[in-house]
């Protein structure tokens, strides 16, 4: 079932790539996806993107903070693997025009593991609509304890709070189709390469302690009528070997698919679907299976080139991802005049 799920994932982002109908100028108000990273303690480490933005005219700051609840774990062979806790990430982004057909981004993440306070919320949660909860009941609420062993024996324990710096991301990305005069706004491709550099601890689960890299192109943006917009993704990242977990695989493909419907000339509706496989080599199904995340939104048109965005993630491919997360993101494009 994960599989197919995962092949599914595949062939809907290929096919918004290559179908639809392109708008001719786009502003990052009324792109199609969203920057989520939706990943469990285990995983966020890698320097797995978010979905490239669509150019801005001159710069864009953007900052988000995104709240994890994850309780996931099994045992099988000689691995054992425990993730009870809540993580938080806030992260700073520049974007800046380069040339009429480039932009760069830099990325500053901040992270913080904890007990956290929403436990008996998502248990009652699970219970009302009748989910699985992994036997949630039977735990203690608001502990941390993130822990993976194998036959080498136990190779990382968080169970005491962590916070600092996450790892810097950088990243170019160019509009293709793209002439010198053209409106930097325009709604092409865009193909993206960017670095996650090693600058977070490995041990607190801040980063992977290695250099990651990728690339990975965006469709043009496709209309349907004056409200509904869309748009997918597709990439490959090679992430760095980190000896202190699972065995890795360093080759991991990824992809976003999602739309954008136009609600009122400020609120716009959202929802996405992210995907990828998987980075360790595991019997694990939390670590070996595709993860595969379903997020809705709802992003608010401020004055002021102002923005804001709210939405919540579900794991699909259940456990290969926290329960539930949210995201809050306040972006802000200073105008040419300033």
């Amino acid at each position: 079932m994960i599989r197919r799920r995962q092949a599914l994932c595949l062939v809907g982002s290929l096919a918004v790539l290559a179908l639809g109908k392109t708008v001719r100028a786009e502003q990052s108000d009324d792109s199609a996806l969203m920057q989520v990273h939706s990943e469990h303690a285990l995983n966020a480490i890698f320097g797995l993107p978010g979905a490239a933005v669509r150019p801005v005219q001159s710069s864009e700051w953007q900052l988000s903070v995104e709240h994890g609840n994850q309780f996931i774990g099994s045992a099988a062979g000689d691995e054992i693997l425990f993730l009870d806790g809540e993580t938080s990430e806030v992260v700073l982004r520049y974007r800046q025009r380069l040339a009429a057909c480039w932009q760069g981004e830099l990325v500053l993440p901040f992270f913080q593991h904890s007990g956290g306070e929403f436990d008996r919320a998502i248990d009652d949660w699970h219970q009302f609509f009748g989910l699985p909860d992994a036997s949630r009941d039977e735990y203690p609420n608001h502990q941390l304890t993130y822990t993976y062993s194998d036959a080498a024996g136990e190779k990382l324990r968080v169970d005491s709070a962590q916070s600092g710096v996450g790892d810097i991301g950088v990243s170019v990305q160019r509009t293709l189709s793209c002439q010198a005069t053209a409106d930097t706004t325009g709604a092409e491709a865009i193909v993206r390469m960017g670095l996650e550099l090693p600058t977070g601890s490995v041990s607190e689960l801040r980063g992977n302690g290695q250099l990651d890299a990728y690339v990975d192109i965006q469709s043009a943006v496709l209309s349907n009528g004056g409200r509904w917009r869309g748009g997918a993704s597709i990439g490959v990242l090679y992430a760095g070997d980190n000896e202190r977990l699972a065995r890795q695989r360093n080759l991991v493909a990824f992809g976003t698919a999602g739309t954008q419907y136009r609600v009122s000339q400020r609120f716009r509706a959202m929802l996405q679907l992210d995907w990828h496989t998987p980075f360790y080599r595991s019997v694990l199904p939390e670590l070996n299976d595709p993860t595969v995340v379903l997020t809705a939104g709802l992003r608010y048109l401020l004055a002021d080139n102002q923005t804001l965005e709210l939405s919540i993630s579900e794991d699909v491919a259940v456990e290969t991802a926290p329960d539930i997360v949210a995201r809050l993101a306040w972006t802000y494009r200073p105008s040419r005049e300033r």
